[in-house]
């Protein structure tokens, strides 16, 4: 076993996107556990004060709005978003683990896996509505499942050239 080594350039951009959702794992992991241990009202209240300055020199800044938006009725769902956050967290931890380890099972695991998760980015843009940031999640996610399906043809064909 070994770690895996790009050659290209389009190969380090592959270990980029993979690195990248693997910080986007972690982070969805501690945000879970962050709204596991703390009070959405105290989530809420927290956002108030630091976008507060910003509020008030633009009352209408989209990322002080959206955060505070987000945030407003969080206690509804809250058990879902731990769960689902968690979920999303260790999927795509095996995932970027397996694929930097060269683990040949990681790759169909991606993307069966990171294009099942892709269903429900679909499902909020049809049945939700499109926002902007899920628009562009969804095309960078399009994009490392076409980087990872471009890899695991590589690493099967260098397999077989082994063999």
């Amino acid at each position: 076993m070994s770690w895996y080594h790009p050659s290209s350039i389009l190969d380090k951009v592959f270990e980029g996107g993979i690195i990248v959702k693997g910080i986007d794992g972690a982070l969805e992991f501690l945000g879970g556990l962050l709204l596991l241990f703390v009070s959405p009202a105290s989530i809420h209240n927290f956002l108030v004060l630091i976008t507060q300055r910003e509020l008030l020199t633009d009352p209408h800044d989209k990322v002080a709005n959206l955060l505070l938006n987000s945030t407003q009725h969080l206690g509804d769902s809250r058990t879902f978003i731990i769960v689902y956050l968690w979920i999303h967290a260790v999927i795509k931890l095996i995932a970027v683990i397996g694929i930097l380890k060269n683990q040949l099972w990681a790759y169909p695991f991606s993307l069966i896996t990171l294009g099942a998760l892709m269903l429900y980015q679909v499902y909020s843009l049809v049945f939700v509505g499109p926002s902007v940031g899920m628009v562009i999640l969804s095309i960078f996610d399009v994009f490392i499942l076409w980087l990872i399906l471009r890899e695991y043809g590589i690493v099967r064909k260098n397999l077989k050239a082994a063999e």
